[in-house]
Protein backbone atom coordinates (compact mmCIF):
# COMPACT_ATOMS: atom_id res chain seq x y z
CA UNK A 1 0.00 0.00 0.00
CA UNK A 2 1.31 3.39 -1.07
CA UNK A 3 1.64 6.53 1.28
CA UNK A 4 -0.72 8.17 -0.58
CA UNK A 5 -3.30 4.98 -0.43
CA UNK A 6 -2.72 4.91 3.34
CA UNK A 7 -3.87 8.23 4.04
CA UNK A 8 -7.31 7.81 1.91
CA UNK A 9 -8.15 4.84 3.25
CA UNK A 10 -7.89 6.39 6.84
CA UNK A 11 -9.77 9.53 5.39
CA UNK A 12 -12.53 7.33 4.43
CA UNK A 13 -12.89 5.02 7.32
CA UNK A 14 -12.39 7.91 9.80
CA UNK A 15 -14.01 10.93 8.21
CA UNK A 16 -13.38 12.98 11.71
CA UNK A 17 -9.52 12.86 10.13
CA UNK A 18 -10.77 15.68 7.37
CA UNK A 19 -12.15 17.74 10.39
CA UNK A 20 -9.09 17.63 11.66
CA UNK A 21 -7.21 18.43 8.56
CA UNK A 22 -9.17 21.35 7.96
CA UNK A 23 -9.23 22.76 10.98
CA UNK A 24 -5.16 22.67 10.73
CA UNK A 25 -5.32 24.48 7.46
CA UNK A 26 -7.64 27.13 9.40
CA UNK A 27 -4.95 27.70 12.24
CA UNK A 28 -2.37 27.77 10.01
CA UNK A 29 -4.06 30.48 7.52
CA UNK A 30 -4.75 32.95 10.62
CA UNK A 31 -1.78 32.27 12.15
CA UNK A 32 0.11 33.40 8.71
CA UNK A 33 -2.29 36.57 8.62
CA UNK A 34 -1.82 37.52 12.00
CA UNK A 35 2.22 37.40 11.45
CA UNK A 36 1.58 39.02 8.80
CA UNK A 37 -0.02 42.19 9.99
CA UNK A 38 2.07 42.05 12.87
CA UNK A 39 0.24 40.92 15.98
CA UNK A 40 1.88 37.88 16.79
CA UNK A 41 5.30 39.53 16.11
CA UNK A 42 7.94 40.29 19.59
CA UNK A 43 8.07 44.27 19.77
CA UNK A 44 11.55 44.68 18.45
CA UNK A 45 14.25 45.85 21.24
CA UNK A 46 14.79 49.28 21.21
CA UNK A 47 17.81 50.84 22.96
CA UNK A 48 16.73 54.35 23.34
CA UNK A 49 19.49 56.03 25.43
CA UNK A 50 23.13 56.20 24.98
CA UNK A 51 26.40 57.68 27.82
CA UNK A 52 28.97 59.25 25.61
CA UNK A 53 31.68 62.07 26.99
CA UNK A 54 29.56 62.23 30.54
CA UNK A 55 25.97 63.37 28.05
CA UNK A 56 23.32 60.48 28.83
CA UNK A 57 20.51 61.32 25.92
CA UNK A 58 17.60 59.48 25.76
CA UNK A 59 14.71 59.61 23.36
CA UNK A 60 11.33 60.29 24.06
CA UNK A 61 7.92 60.25 22.36
CA UNK A 62 4.56 60.67 23.10
CA UNK A 63 2.06 58.92 20.87
CA UNK A 64 -1.45 57.02 20.48
CA UNK A 65 -1.99 53.14 22.31
CA UNK A 66 -1.45 52.11 18.66
CA UNK A 67 1.31 53.22 17.43
CA UNK A 68 3.21 54.26 20.77
CA UNK A 69 6.76 51.79 21.16
CA UNK A 70 6.66 50.62 25.06
CA UNK A 71 10.47 50.47 25.29
CA UNK A 72 10.65 54.54 24.56
CA UNK A 73 10.00 56.07 27.73
CA UNK A 74 6.47 58.68 27.37
CA UNK A 75 6.86 62.38 27.48
CA UNK A 76 5.08 63.25 30.72
CA UNK A 77 7.00 60.41 32.40
CA UNK A 78 10.27 62.16 31.39
CA UNK A 79 8.68 65.55 32.55
CA UNK A 80 7.45 64.45 35.74
CA UNK A 81 11.24 62.62 36.48
CA UNK A 82 12.76 65.78 36.01
CA UNK A 83 10.57 68.06 37.56
CA UNK A 84 10.75 65.65 41.03
CA UNK A 85 14.32 65.71 40.74
CA UNK A 86 15.04 69.21 40.66
CA UNK A 87 17.08 70.37 43.91
CA UNK A 88 17.37 74.15 43.11
CA UNK A 89 16.04 75.53 39.65
CA UNK A 90 13.83 74.52 36.87
CA UNK A 91 13.97 76.60 33.90
CA UNK A 92 10.70 76.37 31.12
CA UNK A 93 10.73 77.89 27.81
CA UNK A 94 7.12 76.67 26.02
CA UNK A 95 5.32 78.04 23.52
CA UNK A 96 2.38 77.95 25.55
CA UNK A 97 0.71 76.89 28.56
CA UNK A 98 -2.55 75.13 28.89
CA UNK A 99 -4.46 74.63 32.40
CA UNK A 100 -5.70 71.42 33.15
CA UNK A 101 -7.22 69.64 36.26
CA UNK A 102 -6.81 66.50 35.47
CA UNK A 103 -4.78 63.78 33.81
CA UNK A 104 -0.83 63.48 32.68
CA UNK A 105 -0.19 67.19 32.27
CA UNK A 106 -2.14 67.82 35.80
CA UNK A 107 0.08 66.10 37.06
CA UNK A 108 3.27 67.47 36.14
CA UNK A 109 1.57 71.04 37.27
CA UNK A 110 1.35 69.08 40.52
CA UNK A 111 4.77 67.92 40.51
CA UNK A 112 6.05 71.68 39.66
CA UNK A 113 3.81 73.72 42.30
CA UNK A 114 5.26 70.63 44.50
CA UNK A 115 8.84 71.83 43.51
CA UNK A 116 8.37 75.22 44.27
CA UNK A 117 6.85 74.49 47.72
CA UNK A 118 10.24 72.67 48.57
CA UNK A 119 12.03 75.72 47.51
CA UNK A 120 12.70 75.89 44.05
CA UNK A 121 13.86 78.09 41.96
CA UNK A 122 11.12 78.00 38.45
CA UNK A 123 11.16 80.53 35.89
CA UNK A 124 9.18 80.24 32.95
CA UNK A 125 9.51 82.02 29.52
CA UNK A 126 6.38 82.05 27.67
CA UNK A 127 5.51 83.84 24.34
CA UNK A 128 4.00 86.81 24.28
CA UNK A 129 0.74 86.14 22.50
CA UNK A 130 0.14 83.43 24.44
CA UNK A 131 0.86 84.76 27.83
CA UNK A 132 -1.11 87.24 27.35
CA UNK A 133 -4.10 85.54 26.00
CA UNK A 134 -3.94 83.05 29.33
CA UNK A 135 -3.05 86.16 31.28
CA UNK A 136 -4.92 85.03 34.44
CA UNK A 137 -3.28 81.55 34.28
CA UNK A 138 -0.05 83.07 34.11
CA UNK A 139 -0.50 85.06 36.79
CA UNK A 140 -1.83 81.79 38.74
CA UNK A 141 1.50 80.16 37.82
CA UNK A 142 3.29 83.59 38.68
CA UNK A 143 1.45 83.98 42.21
CA UNK A 144 3.44 81.11 43.98
CA UNK A 145 6.28 81.58 45.82
CA UNK A 146 9.76 80.77 43.58
CA UNK A 147 7.71 80.40 40.27
CA UNK A 148 8.29 83.33 37.94
CA UNK A 149 6.49 84.06 34.76
CA UNK A 150 8.02 86.26 31.87
CA UNK A 151 6.61 87.07 28.48
CA UNK A 152 9.55 86.76 25.43
CA UNK A 153 9.29 89.87 24.01
CA UNK A 154 9.86 88.65 20.31
CA UNK A 155 8.28 85.30 18.72
CA UNK A 156 9.29 81.90 20.30
CA UNK A 157 7.94 78.76 19.59
CA UNK A 158 10.63 76.82 21.95
CA UNK A 159 9.83 73.81 24.03
CA UNK A 160 12.57 73.07 26.35
CA UNK A 161 13.15 72.80 30.15
CA UNK A 162 16.38 72.91 32.16
CA UNK A 163 16.90 71.40 35.69
CA UNK A 164 20.00 72.14 38.22
CA UNK A 165 22.31 72.61 34.73
CA UNK A 166 22.16 68.91 34.99
CA UNK A 167 19.29 67.95 33.16
CA UNK A 168 17.13 68.84 30.18
CA UNK A 169 14.53 67.89 27.80
CA UNK A 170 13.99 69.73 24.27
CA UNK A 171 11.52 68.80 22.07
CA UNK A 172 7.93 69.33 20.49
CA UNK A 173 6.00 68.92 23.17
CA UNK A 174 3.71 72.06 24.21
CA UNK A 175 2.65 72.23 27.66
CA UNK A 176 -0.86 70.63 26.26
CA UNK A 177 -3.36 67.63 27.20
CA UNK A 178 -2.71 66.71 23.45
CA UNK A 179 0.90 66.75 23.98
CA UNK A 180 0.78 64.66 26.79
CA UNK A 181 -1.54 62.03 25.94
CA UNK A 182 -2.15 61.81 22.25
CA UNK A 183 -0.12 64.05 19.51
CA UNK A 184 2.84 62.24 18.01
CA UNK A 185 5.58 64.07 19.86
CA UNK A 186 9.42 63.76 20.19
CA UNK A 187 11.89 64.93 21.90
CA UNK A 188 15.20 64.18 23.90
CA UNK A 189 16.45 63.71 27.62
CA UNK A 190 20.04 64.87 28.42
CA UNK A 191 21.95 64.58 31.40
CA UNK A 192 25.17 66.05 31.94
CA UNK A 193 26.50 69.32 33.30
CA UNK A 194 28.27 70.36 30.06
CA UNK A 195 25.29 70.17 27.50
CA UNK A 196 22.92 71.25 30.77
CA UNK A 197 25.06 73.94 30.75
CA UNK A 198 24.91 75.05 26.71
CA UNK A 199 21.22 74.87 27.22
CA UNK A 200 21.10 77.01 30.56
CA UNK A 201 23.23 79.77 28.89
CA UNK A 202 20.57 79.60 25.65
CA UNK A 203 17.82 79.92 28.30
CA UNK A 204 19.62 83.04 30.29
CA UNK A 205 19.95 84.99 26.96
CA UNK A 206 16.30 84.32 25.93
CA UNK A 207 15.45 85.35 29.43
CA UNK A 208 17.22 88.77 29.58
CA UNK A 209 16.33 89.25 25.76
CA UNK A 210 20.01 88.67 24.62
CA UNK A 211 21.93 91.34 27.02
CA UNK A 212 23.31 88.57 29.16
CA UNK A 213 25.10 85.81 26.74
CA UNK A 214 26.99 83.47 28.62
CA UNK A 215 29.91 82.24 26.67
CA UNK A 216 32.01 79.29 27.12
CA UNK A 217 35.79 79.17 28.10
CA UNK A 218 36.88 77.31 25.06
CA UNK A 219 34.21 77.24 22.94
CA UNK A 220 31.60 74.02 22.49
CA UNK A 221 34.43 71.08 21.56
CA UNK A 222 31.80 68.54 20.79
CA UNK A 223 31.20 67.38 17.26
CA UNK A 224 28.65 64.33 18.05
CA UNK A 225 26.27 66.21 19.70
CA UNK A 226 25.53 70.12 20.20
CA UNK A 227 22.99 72.39 20.65
CA UNK A 228 21.15 74.52 17.90
CA UNK A 229 18.58 77.44 17.73
CA UNK A 230 17.53 79.96 15.86
CA UNK A 231 19.48 83.11 16.16
CA UNK A 232 17.02 85.37 18.19
CA UNK A 233 18.19 85.61 21.48
CA UNK A 234 20.51 83.02 21.46
CA UNK A 235 24.36 83.20 22.36
CA UNK A 236 26.57 83.31 18.87
CA UNK A 237 28.50 80.42 19.69
CA UNK A 238 25.17 78.62 19.15
CA UNK A 239 24.86 76.31 15.68
CA UNK A 240 22.03 77.66 13.07
CA UNK A 241 18.73 75.62 12.99
CA UNK A 242 18.75 76.32 9.03
CA UNK A 243 22.31 75.26 8.60
CA UNK A 244 22.31 72.46 10.84
CA UNK A 245 19.13 70.70 9.19
CA UNK A 246 20.57 71.56 5.26
CA UNK A 247 24.28 70.33 6.53
CA UNK A 248 21.99 66.73 7.37
CA UNK A 249 20.39 67.01 4.04
CA UNK A 250 23.54 67.82 2.21
CA UNK A 251 25.78 64.79 4.33
CA UNK A 252 22.80 62.05 3.13
CA UNK A 253 24.42 59.18 1.44
CA UNK A 254 21.16 56.95 1.40
CA UNK A 255 18.36 58.66 2.88
CA UNK A 256 16.54 61.19 5.07
CA UNK A 257 13.55 61.06 6.94
CA UNK A 258 11.38 64.10 8.09
CA UNK A 259 9.11 64.88 10.59
CA UNK A 260 8.02 68.04 9.95
CA UNK A 261 4.53 68.90 10.82
CA UNK A 262 4.19 71.94 8.36
CA UNK A 263 6.35 72.34 5.49
CA UNK A 264 5.81 75.09 3.27
CA UNK A 265 8.86 75.31 0.92
CA UNK A 266 10.74 78.06 2.64
CA UNK A 267 13.32 78.94 3.32
CA UNK A 268 14.52 77.61 -0.35
CA UNK A 269 17.79 76.81 0.71
CA UNK A 270 16.06 73.94 2.55
CA UNK A 271 13.83 72.65 -0.23
CA UNK A 272 16.92 73.04 -2.78
CA UNK A 273 19.01 70.91 -0.86
CA UNK A 274 16.42 68.20 -0.89
CA UNK A 275 15.53 68.37 -4.45
CA UNK A 276 19.49 68.45 -4.94
CA UNK A 277 19.51 65.18 -2.70
CA UNK A 278 16.94 63.39 -4.18
CA UNK A 279 18.37 63.84 -7.71
CA UNK A 280 21.65 62.11 -6.52
CA UNK A 281 19.31 59.45 -5.67
CA UNK A 282 18.87 59.83 -1.81
CA UNK A 283 15.66 58.34 -0.79
CA UNK A 284 13.68 60.55 0.87
CA UNK A 285 10.37 60.26 3.18
CA UNK A 286 8.64 62.72 4.91
CA UNK A 287 5.72 62.90 7.57
CA UNK A 288 3.40 66.18 7.82
CA UNK A 289 0.32 66.79 9.48
CA UNK A 290 -2.96 66.32 7.28
CA UNK A 291 -3.92 69.89 8.29
CA UNK A 292 -1.51 71.18 6.29
CA UNK A 293 -0.96 68.57 3.14
CA UNK A 294 -1.98 71.98 1.73
CA UNK A 295 1.39 73.65 1.82
CA UNK A 296 3.65 71.47 0.27
CA UNK A 297 5.99 73.17 -2.27
CA UNK A 298 5.08 71.75 -5.69
CA UNK A 299 8.76 71.80 -6.58
CA UNK A 300 8.81 68.65 -4.30
CA UNK A 301 5.68 66.86 -5.49
CA UNK A 302 7.41 65.41 -8.48
CA UNK A 303 10.37 64.08 -7.38
CA UNK A 304 10.43 60.38 -8.03
CA UNK A 305 12.87 59.93 -4.83
CA UNK A 306 10.65 62.01 -2.63
CA UNK A 307 7.95 60.16 -1.05
CA UNK A 308 5.63 62.12 1.39
CA UNK A 309 2.71 60.63 4.02
CA UNK A 310 0.43 62.37 6.47
CA UNK A 311 -0.50 60.22 9.70
CA UNK A 312 -4.28 61.12 10.59
CA UNK A 313 -4.34 60.04 14.16
CA UNK A 314 -7.07 62.15 15.16
CA UNK A 315 -4.35 64.55 16.96
CA UNK A 316 -1.59 66.47 15.50
CA UNK A 317 1.76 64.84 13.62
CA UNK A 318 3.43 67.13 15.55
CA UNK A 319 6.97 66.11 15.89
CA UNK A 320 10.20 67.92 14.17
CA UNK A 321 12.81 65.40 13.58
CA UNK A 322 15.37 64.86 11.01
CA UNK A 323 17.13 61.08 10.43
CA UNK A 324 19.85 61.21 8.19
CA UNK A 325 21.32 57.22 7.10
CA UNK A 326 20.25 56.06 10.31
CA UNK A 327 23.28 57.58 11.93
CA UNK A 328 22.35 61.69 12.46
CA UNK A 329 20.09 63.22 13.16
CA UNK A 330 18.02 66.30 14.55
CA UNK A 331 15.31 66.66 17.30
CA UNK A 332 13.28 70.16 18.28
CA UNK A 333 10.82 72.43 17.91
CA UNK A 334 11.11 73.78 14.53
CA UNK A 335 8.72 73.56 11.41
CA UNK A 336 10.27 73.59 8.11
CA UNK A 337 8.97 77.17 7.39
CA UNK A 338 10.69 80.06 6.93
CA UNK A 339 9.17 81.29 10.06
CA UNK A 340 10.93 78.64 12.28
CA UNK A 341 14.25 78.86 10.29
CA UNK A 342 14.78 82.61 11.00
CA UNK A 343 11.91 84.33 12.53
CA UNK A 344 11.23 82.97 15.89
CA UNK A 345 13.18 81.69 18.77
CA UNK A 346 13.52 77.66 18.03
CA UNK A 347 15.75 75.61 20.05
CA UNK A 348 17.11 71.80 19.28
CA UNK A 349 19.40 69.40 19.36
CA UNK A 350 21.63 67.53 16.41
CA UNK A 351 23.82 63.96 17.69
CA UNK A 352 26.07 61.69 15.13
CA UNK A 353 24.80 58.69 16.93
CA UNK A 354 23.84 55.37 15.29
CA UNK A 355 21.61 53.93 18.48
CA UNK A 356 19.78 57.33 19.05
CA UNK A 357 19.32 57.43 15.50
CA UNK A 358 17.71 53.78 14.94
CA UNK A 359 15.38 54.42 18.02
CA UNK A 360 13.98 57.68 15.85
CA UNK A 361 13.63 55.29 13.23
CA UNK A 362 11.35 53.33 15.14
CA UNK A 363 8.96 55.53 15.46
CA UNK A 364 9.29 57.43 12.07
CA UNK A 365 8.73 53.49 10.59
CA UNK A 366 5.62 53.11 13.15
CA UNK A 367 3.82 55.96 11.73
CA UNK A 368 5.16 55.60 7.97
CA UNK A 369 3.40 52.01 8.28
CA UNK A 370 0.88 52.30 10.06
CA UNK A 371 -2.83 52.35 8.93
CA UNK A 372 -3.45 55.69 9.59
CA UNK A 373 -0.90 57.17 7.21
CA UNK A 374 -1.86 58.10 3.68
CA UNK A 375 0.01 58.74 0.57
CA UNK A 376 0.24 62.09 -0.36
CA UNK A 377 3.27 61.69 -2.87
CA UNK A 378 5.10 59.14 -3.74
CA UNK A 379 4.57 55.16 -4.41
CA UNK A 380 0.47 54.04 -4.52
CA UNK A 381 -0.87 52.32 -2.17
CA UNK A 382 0.07 48.45 -1.99
CA UNK A 383 -2.75 46.42 -1.81
CA UNK A 384 -0.91 43.38 -1.46
CA UNK A 385 -1.31 43.20 2.45
CA UNK A 386 -5.21 43.91 1.46
CA UNK A 387 -5.52 41.07 -1.44
CA UNK A 388 -3.81 38.45 1.29
CA UNK A 389 -6.37 39.10 3.80
CA UNK A 390 -9.08 38.66 1.57
CA UNK A 391 -8.17 35.60 -0.02
CA UNK A 392 -7.08 33.96 3.68
CA UNK A 393 -10.66 35.15 5.17
CA UNK A 394 -12.69 33.71 1.79
CA UNK A 395 -10.66 30.55 1.65
CA UNK A 396 -11.87 29.74 5.56
CA UNK A 397 -15.20 30.88 5.16
CA UNK A 398 -15.33 28.51 1.93
CA UNK A 399 -13.74 25.22 3.91
CA UNK A 400 -16.19 26.31 6.96
CA UNK A 401 -19.35 26.39 4.45
CA UNK A 402 -17.98 22.95 2.94
CA UNK A 403 -16.98 21.02 6.34
CA UNK A 404 -20.99 22.03 7.10
CA UNK A 405 -22.03 20.88 4.36
CA UNK A 406 -20.75 17.54 4.31
CA UNK A 407 -21.46 16.91 8.06
CA UNK A 408 -25.39 17.61 7.33
CA UNK A 409 -25.35 15.18 4.32
CA UNK A 410 -23.70 12.31 6.21
CA UNK A 411 -26.38 13.03 9.05
CA UNK A 412 -28.82 13.09 6.66
CA UNK A 413 -27.35 9.94 4.77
Amino acid sequence: MTPNSFVGENLRLYPQFRWMIGVLVVLCIAIAVLWASGFLRSPAQIQSSVTRDSINIEIVETAPATIDAPQIKNTPDAWLELIENARENIDIEAYFMSKETHGSLAAVYDALYKAAARGVRIRILIENSNYHEDYDFMMELDSNENIEVRPFSKTMHSKVITVDQEAVYVGSANWSWSAMQYNREVGAILCGQTIARAFAAIFESGWSSGENQIDFENGWNLEWIYPIATPIDTPTWVVKTEDTIIGLIDSAQNSIQVFAYVYTGSPATITNALIYAANRGVNIQIIIDPEYRGYLPDSVKYEPNIQIKTVNIGAAAHSKVVIVDGQKAYVGSANWTNASMRERREIGIFFDDQTLASALQEIFNKDWESRYARWVTGQSESMLPYVICVIAVGFIFVVIIIFVWRRTKRKSQ
